[in-house]
């Protein structure tokens, strides 16, 4: 049997469309993610990951998993200050965060920011000095994941 998702990307339709026509039957996405909140999300992930495109799913699945852990999905605008324009990448990434295993192969961030936020981070003591996750873009652009630490 041809597998779905390759024979969808073979035709040149977006992976997060690709994703969705061979996803698993059983999994539904949770009731919260509504269209307007997958928009949400998409200009918190342009502004956090603009021009790091690698670091699109990263941003995703932090929100996601900031849900996870108790933020209601609205009130992330408390914690995530960015806001841009999403392009389809920023989007894509939105509807690969919310499939079944679409976060399985990204690392768990307490926090994820660019150098700046790092600094202030450092100041403040509300992190150690690494190492941590660097994503770069073309155009020099970073973004920094920040683990979480068992102690």
């Amino acid at each position: 049997m041809i597998n779905l998702l390759m024979a969808c990307l073979a035709l040149g339709y977006p992976m997060g469309m690709c994703q969705a026509i061979d996803a698993d039957p059983e999994y539904q996405p949770p009731k919260w993610a509504t269209p307007e909140w997958k928009d949400f999300a998409s200009h918190i992930v342009a502004s956090e990951a603009r021009g790091v495109e690698s670091a699109d799913i990263v941003i995703a699945c932090t929100l996601i998993r900031d849900i996870e852990r108790g933020w209601h999905p609205w009130e992330l605008r408390k914690r995530w200050f960015g806001w841009g324009t999403p392009d389809k990448k920023d989007i894509e990434a939105v509807n690969q965060s919310l499939t079944k295993d679409g976060c399985a192969n990204i690392p768990e961030y307490k926090y994820v920011g660019n150098i700046n936020d790092v600094r202030v981070w450092m100041n403040m003591r509300m992190i150690n000095t690494g190492p941590h996750d660097l994503y770069i873009g073309y155009g020099g652009q970073t973004v920094v994941g920040i683990e979480w630490v068992v102690e």
